[in-house]
């Protein structure tokens, strides 16, 4: 382990959505605060592969009835009082709308419709209705038949109706992760990437935190680790409970105006299937449900793809099976303690558990004013900056500016006029811009300007990416990588590729 002491008054282990947010809302007072992300970007965990959903008023209540075992009637079960989990669901969904124009990120509105298949359907989806509105839960809307085809022409005609949440909300994730860490730095928050927690000493009146490279001596310690905040809790003495969860694969097609709003069936006790319309021309379909057997499994299998083919057409018989593009694996995550809600604790001096449960990405803004004022129980001293600039500096993409305004930096600088990602419109220097504002990665690249989410997922664009990252950062193409770590793209110049010990083969890759 490195030798390097760095002295700070907060460390956020993890730079997930929600280590990010904490970063953040810390960066609004005089603390010097310093986040750790074992990766080498920011959101390159569990909340890279979540689902992106910020849930309305009856998603709690269609995910209750998944979960419903029968122990008591069901009506009972939707009426039990929100939890923590769902309010700061909901508190944190209603912040993100606001934050978006003041991080320059999108999210969309676009509403959940469950679709109801037969009378018994009907009942169920009635009997959510009025639980929700028992809840004080507003923007909901029963439909019949002629209601479920004004809001989706296309939709499968065995749907005799349904029900319309209007405040369902989607986003892309990483990206508001990568938003949250920018912001925060630039208010004067140190974000260190590739940064993996080792050990943590406990002091009298502080906690070294023992990295790869390098510690750092802090009063305070957040756990915000998602996945491995079991273990981040150990190193401390505190970890009566596990991280585990559902292994969730998922597809993603291309959304040839197919669907318009979040589509999901009538939920069942232990099952349930959604299509979800991202903010950027695509479609993701969710999810299936298998064990988690490791933390680092994000394989897709054969058999969970097959299932996920066959959703698609049962709600939209028009979406073709060749609209597929891409397949990926996260997880849905849980605390064994309590699997149903989050955990936010401090079970030691100075050092706070914010252990979140799936969903994680709606409740991070209301989870991180939430740690901070638990940091202030601690005796965290909050003075509040008068400098504290919420606004992040991000330039709009450039085929979505105005002729005239495209027309001026085009002038000013031709690197626009060269498209680099064809299915999305990224241009050259959009994607230098993007490696000058501290991309170093394929998937940072991808996560800021959008190039390579389009259909043929980088075939086209993904060399021409590889050669901005090395001329832009002076290393060579080899030294470009996927996500960082190991995972490089390239292993030799082609012309030399059978020369042993060129690149990264070795005697034995060019043997065969």
């Amino acid at each position: 382990m490195g030798e390097n002491m760095t002295e700070t008054q907060v460390v956020v282990i993890g730079g997930g959505i929600t280590g990010t947010a904490i970063a953040r809302e810390l960066s609004k007072y005089k603390i010097d605060v310093s986040l750790l992300e074992r990766e080498e970007g920011c959101g390159f965990g569990v909340t890279k592969a979540c689902q992106g959903l910020l849930h309305g008023g009856i998603a709690h209540l269609t995910s209750r009835t998944v979960k419903y075992h029968g122990d008591v009637p069901l009506k009972d079960h939707l009426l039990r009082p929100f939890g923590l989990k769902e309010n700061m669901q909901n508190l944190g969904r209603e912040e993100y709308f606001s934050l978006a124009y003041v991080l320059g990120e999108e999210i969309a509105q676009p509403g959940r419709l469950v679709l109801a298949e037969n009378r018994e359907d009907m009942e169920l989806v009635e009997l959510i209705k009025q639980v929700a509105e028992n809840l004080d839960i507003r923007g909901i809307s029963l439909l019949d038949r002629k209601g479920v085809e004004e809001l989706e022409p296309d939709v499968h005609p065995k749907y005799i109706g349904g029900l319309f949440d209007s405040n369902e909300a989607v986003l892309l994730p990483m990206s508001w992760a990568m938003a949250f860490a920018e912001n925060a730095e630039q208010n004067g928050a140190h974000i260190y990437k590739d940064t993996e927690v080792k050990d943590i000493e406990e002091k009298k009146e502080y906690y070294v935190v023992k990295a790869n490279n390098g510690s750092f001596k802090a009063q305070h310690v957040v756990n915000a680790a998602g996945l491995y905040a079991d273990e981040i809790a150990r190193m401390v003495g505190v970890a009566d409970f596990e991280v585990s969860g559902w292994k969730a694969q998922m597809l993603v097609m291309e959304n040839r105006d197919a669907i318009h709003h979040i589509l999901c069936a009538t939920p069942r006790p232990q099952g349930g299937r959604l299509l979800i319309p991202t903010t950027h021309e695509s479609i993701i379909v969710a999810h299936t449900f298998d064990p988690m057997t490791h933390k680092e499994d994000r394989s897709t299998n054969e058999e969970g793809i097959a299932r996920l083919m066959s959703w698609p057409q049962e709600f939209i018989p028009s979406i073709s099976k060749k609209n597929v593009i891409s397949s990926f694996a996260g997880f849905l995550t849980f605390n064994t303690r309590d699997p149903n809600d989050h955990l936010l604790e401090a079970p030691k001096r100075g050092f706070i558990n914010a252990v979140v449960s799936a969903p994680g990405m709606g409740p991070a803004p209301a989870i991180a004013r939430e740690v901070v004022r638990m940091l202030a129980d601690q005796g965290l001293e909050l003075v509040t900056r008068s400098d504290f600039n919420p606004f992040r500096n991000k330039t709009r993409r450039f085929i979505e500016l105005p002729e005239w305004e495209r027309s001026e930096k085009l002038r000013a600088e031709p690197g626009y006029g060269h498209l680099v990602c064809r299915c999305m419109k990224v241009s050259e220097q959009e994607v230098r811009e993007a490696v000058r504002a501290g991309a170093k990665t394929l998937d940072e690249v991808k996560f800021r300007t959008l190039a390579g989410f389009g259909r043929c997922q980088g075939g086209f664009c993904t060399s021409r990416v590889i050669k901005i990252i090395s001329e832009e950062l002076g290393i060579s193409p080899l030294e470009v990588t996927k996500k960082g770590g190991n995972s490089h793209i390239l292993v030799a110049e082609t012309k030399r590729c059978l020369e042993p010990g060129i690149g990264r083969l070795t005697d034995a890759d060019a043997r065969g």
